[in-house]
């Protein structure tokens, strides 16, 4: 057992530890309204943050005893692929403009702009049918949440839409 091969899962498995950790922390500040009864807003983060600690408290041990989890479709002993870090600083870069694109260009030029980022990181080679598809997709959901569920989205520089 390689200490270089085991550093990825006991990272997942802290940070899934210390993920429950801050809930349960947070849970147990929350102000809770006098008249809330015995089921307060509290029962589902506890549920949810020790089932967390123990599932990485499992881990953790299966980790210990040796038991190291196999990439997805791969077969025991098989030479696993290093990672494509360009598609994923592609996949990271176009998730990063969001935030920066939502409020001042609108959620139809982020979405279009994030679905064409990751399309093309994931190696698609039509780049005029992934902005077609892209431009597409993000008008569909556009006018599903802001018309058919009422759900207000930013229009940005495209305001003929609101």
């Amino acid at each position: 057992m390689k200490s270089k091969k085991i550093g990825g899962e006991l990272a997942f498995a802290g940070s899934l530890l210390i993920l429950g950790l801050v809930v349960l922390y947070d849970t147990s500040k929350m102000l809770v309204p006098p008249g809330s009864g015995t089921v307060g807003p509290q029962i589902f983060p506890y549920l949810v943050s020790g089932f967390v600690i123990l599932i990485s408290l499992g881990l953790f041990l299966q980790i210990f005893r040796g038991n190291l989890g196999v990439p997805e479709g791969t077969e025991f002993g098989e030479v696993v692929e290093k990672t494509d870090f360009k598609s994923l600083a592609m996949v990271a870069g176009s998730m990063l403009t969001y935030p920066l694109l939502i409020e001042r260009a609108g959620f139809i030029i982020a979405s279009s702009v994030v679905f064409f980022g990751v399309a093309f990181a994931y190696g698609a080679k039509n780049l005029l049918k992934n902005l077609a598809i892209s431009i597409i997709f993000s008008l569909i959901v556009y006018f599903a949440f802001s018309k058919g569920l009422n759900v207000s989205l930013p229009a940005g520089v495209l305001g003929v839409f609101e």
